[in-house]
């Protein structure tokens, strides 16, 4: 007989596990993306508009 797999308190520790992984990458992904905000900010990479029309 093939052991019974997937039990139901397996299961939820795998979910349990899944479930943290998931929010340790969010927080990796948020922090990631405020960085490379920054450093596009700082090499100039955004130009901010001014409400102004431009003269020419």
């Amino acid at each position: 007989m093939a052991p019974d797999n997937g039990t139901p308190a397996e299961e939820q520790s795998e979910v349990d596990r899944l479930r943290a992984e998931n929010a340790l990458l969010r927080a990796e992904k948020d922090l990631l993306l405020k960085a490379a905000i920054g450093f596009a900010t700082d090499a100039g990479a955004f130009q901010w508009r001014s409400r102004e029309p431009e003269t020419r």
